[in-house]
C-alpha cells in the first residue's frame, strides 16, 4: 500500500491504531495536527524505503545462491556487472529513473559485507600487505579455492537465515546543498558577514549526527555543534581591479582587452551582488521566524519583513554551495546565476553583430588554430598556443614516465622476494612522488584550457561569431607508423578547451555556445580554395610530400598555406555538422 501512496503516504500509517492521535483542543488541532502528518510521512518514506531494499537484496542472493559464477563475477570484476543490476532491478514492481541505481546500491551492500567477512577469515600479520579478494580468486592464487568455498557457504548461510543489514555511515567526501529549497537555517549552511574584518564570510555548517564540529557559537543559528569555515569575498576588490585596468587599456588602444575588462568587472559585481541577497534572505527569514514567536508581536515589522522577504526571492540570488574535501584542502563552490539580458546589452553595447562563423583546428605546434570568415574570400586567423606552458607539462609527463618504470621495478622486486609483504618505506614515498607529479599536470591541464579557451572566446566575440565549428575527434585513431603524433594529439586537451569555449560563450548569450563538431575527414588534406587533395611539405620553398609537415601545398592552385590554417578553414565549410552529446550547438 505504501507503494501505490507516494506522497500521501501518512494516510496508510493513521489507519492503524497505535499511529492514531486526536487533538485535545483547537490549538493542537491547528498546529500539531500538521506536525503528526509530516511525522507519519517521514516514517512511511523510511518503511517504504526499508521494504525495498530487502526486496532487492533478497532477490540478488537468489540469484547468486542459484549460480555460483554470478557470485564469483561480483566479488571477482573492480566494476559490478551491469546485467546482474538489471536482472535485480526486473524484481521493483514500480520502476522510476532512480530503480537502476537502488539496485546498484544493493549489489554495493552485499559485496562490501562479503569482502568484510573474506578479511576476517585472513587476518593480517606484522608486516605483511594485505590481498584484496579480487587477487584471493585469481587463478594462480593458493586461497582461490578456499576464498571460493568462504563466499559461496556465507551466501547461502544468508539465504536461510536473512542478511545482516547494517546503518549507513557517512563516508562521503562531498557536503552538496542542492537538494535545499529555501534559504532558511533548515538548510544546514549560514552565511553570515564577519563584523570585525572587512570582506570577510563565515560560513556555518550543521555537523550530521557522529561528526564531531565546533562547539556552540553564540553568532550560529544552530543549537548543535557546526563547522565554521572563513572565505573571502573577492569580488569588489576584483571588480575595481578590472575597472582600472580596462582603462588603462583603453587609454593604450587596446579596445578588445578594455571590452573584456568591462565584462569582467560587471560579472564581480552581479556575483557579488548574487551572494548579498543570499546572505540578507537568510537573515530576513531568521528575523521574521523568532518574531512570529515573540508573545507581543510587532506587526509592522513582521510586514516589512514580509516584504523584503518576497523582493529578495524574485532578484539573483546564488544557489545552494557545494564543499568538497581532498585529503587536507577544502573547496568551497558556490554556483552563481548566468548573466541577464540586460546585463549582456549593457557590457556587450560595443561587440559586433553576430553573424559570421569560425571554424577551429588543433594542431601539434599551436593549441587551437582559428580561422573567422569575414566575407566571401576574406578571413582571419590567429595561431593560439601557450608554448612554455606545454613544454613544462611535456617535462613533467616525462618525469611521471621515469617515475612509473622505476615504481613498478621496485614493486615487481619485492613482491618476488617477499610475497604478502608490505612495501618498504623508498617504494611508499616514490608512489606519493608519482602522485605529486601527476597532480602538478592535472594543475598545468586546466590552467593551459583555460587559457586558450578564453583567448578563442573573446576573439570570436570580437569579430562578431555565431557559430564555431570543432572538428570532432572523440574517435581519434593515428595513421600507422606516426606513434609520436597520435600520442600528441591525445595530450592535447582538446574536450576540455571545447567544453571551456561552450560554457564561456553560453555565459556570454549564445544559446548551447554556438558550438558544433564535425567530421574531420580529408580536412587537412583538401585545399579550401579549389578542393583538390594537396600534400604536407617541411616549408613554402618545397613539393616534396612530408608527413606531419607544417606548411600545406595545393598543386593545382600552386600556392602554399599553413597547414593547420587551411585544415580550420574547411572545418567551417564541412556539411551537415553533428550535434553531439557533451557539447550542444545550433546552426548558424
Amino acid at each position: 500500500m505504501l507503494e501505490q501512496s507516494r506522497g500521501m503516504a501518512y494516510l496508510v500509517l493513521r489507519k492503524e491504531r497505535c499511529f492514531k492521535w486526536k487533538p485535545d483542543n483547537e490549538f493542537g488541532e491547528l498546529v500539531y495536527e500538521r506536525l503528526h502528518r509530516n511525522a507519519l510521512e517521514t516514517a512511511a518514506r523510511i518503511v517504504y524505503a526499508h521494504y525495498t531494499r530487502r526486496i532487492l537484496v533478497n532477490s540478488l542472493l537468489d540469484l547468486l545462491v542459484s549460480d555460483d559464477a554470478q557470485l564469483l563475477r561480483l566479488m571477482a570484476n573492480r566494476r559490478i556487472p551491469s546485467d546482474l543490476v538489471r536482472r535485480v532491478k526486473e524484481t521493483i514492481e514500480r520502476k522510476s529513473n532512480g530503480s537502476y541505481h537502488y539496485a546498484l546500491s544493493a549489489c554495493r551492500q552485499v559485496r562490501s559485507v562479503l569482502r568484510t567477512k573474506v578479511r576476517e577469515a585472513y587476518p593480517l600479520e606484522e608486516g605483511e600487505r594485505r590481498r584484496s579478494t579480487r587477487e584471493l580468486l585469481e587463478t594462480t592464487s593458493p586461497e582461490r579455492l578456499q576464498t571460493q568455498t568462504l563466499i559461496i557457504n556465507q551466501v547461502r548461510k544468508w539465504k536461510k537465515e536473512g542478511f545482516p543489514f547494517t546503518t549507513p555511515t557517512f563516508r562521503r567526501n562531498t557536503l552538496d546543498f542542492s537538494a535545499s529549497t529555501e534559504n532558511a537555517t533548515g538548510q544546514g549552511y549560514w552565511f553570515k558577514p564577519d563584523p570585525e574584518r572587512e570582506d570577510e564570510i563565515i560560513l556555518y555548517i550543521k555537523t550530521p549526527p557522529g561528526i564531531l564540529g565546533h562547539e556552540l557559537d553564540t553568532d550560529s543559528p544552530y543549537k548543535s555543534q557546526t563547522v565554521r569555515l572563513r572565505f573571502l569575498n573577492w569580488f569588489p576588490r576584483k571588480a575595481k581591479r578590472a575597472r582600472r585596468k580596462a582603462q588603462q587599456a583603453r587609454a593604450k588602444g587596446h579596445i578588445q582587452r578594455a571590452f573584456q575588462l568591462d565584462y569582467r568587472a560587471a560579472r564581480f559585481e552581479d556575483m557579488g551582488e548574487q551572494l548579498k541577497n543570499t546572505i540578507k534572505l537568510q537573515q530576513f527569514t531568521r528575523e521574521l521566524a523568532r518574531e512570529r514567536v515573540q508573545p507581543e508581536k510587532n506587526r509592522v515589522q513582521i510586514d516589512d519583513l514580509k516584504t523584503a522577504i518576497n523582493a529578495l526571492k524574485k532578484s539573483r540570488r546564488s544557489a545552494p554551495p557545494l564543499i568538497k574535501v581532498v585529503g587536507k584542502q577544502v573547496t568551497l563552490s558556490i554556483p552563481f546565476v548566468p548573466p541577464s539580458d540586460e546585463m549582456l546589452k549593457d557590457t556587450l553595447t560595443s561587440s559586433v553583430a553576430r553573424k559570421r562563423r569560425a571554424g577551429v583546428d588543433r594542431g601539434l605546434r599551436h593549441s587551437m588554430v582559428v580561422s573567422v570568415k569575414n566575407g566571401d574570400d576574406a578571413y582571419e586567423e590567429r595561431l593560439i598556443g601557450r608554448q612554455e606552458l606545454y613544454e613544462k607539462r611535456e617535462r613533467l609527463r616525462q618525469q611521471t614516465r621515469v617515475l612509473m618504470s622505476q615504481v613498478a621495478l621496485k614493486r615487481n622486486n619485492w613482491e618476488k622476494k617477499h610475497a604478502r609483504q608490505q612495501p618498504p618505506a623508498i617504494i611508499l614515498k616514490k608512489e606519493r612522488e608519482l602522485e605529486s607529479v601527476w597532480r602538478k599536470v592535472r594543475r598545468l591541464d586546466k590552467e593551459i584550457s583555460h587559457q586558450v579557451a578564453a583567448e578563442t572566446v573573446w576573439l570570436c566575440e570580437h569579430h562578431g561569431v555565431k557559430t564555431i565549428y570543432f572538428e570532432d575527434l572523440r574517435s581519434f585513431q593515428g595513421a600507422g607508423g606516426m606513434r609520436r603524433h597520435s600520442w600528441n594529439l591525445s595530450t592535447n586537451l582538446w574536450g576540455m578547451m571545447i567544453e571551456g569555449v561552450r560554457y564561456r560563450r553560453e555565459a556570454l548569450g549564445h544559446r548551447d555556445g554556438g558550438v558544433w563538431l564535425v567530421k574531420p575527414a580529408w580536412t587537412s588534406q583538401t585545399c579550401h580554395v579549389c578542393g583538390e587533395r594537396g600534400v604536407r611539405v617541411e616549408d613554402e620553398m618545397s613539393t616534396s610530400e612530408r608527413r606531419g609537415g607544417e606548411y600545406f601545398y595545393c598543386e593545382k592552385c600552386d600556392e602554399y598555406f599553413h597547414a593547420d590554417v587551411n585544415a580550420a578553414r574547411n572545418i567551417m565549410h564541412v556539411k551537415q555538422p553533428m550535434k553531439p552529446t557533451a557539447v550542444g550547438g545550433w546552426t548558424a
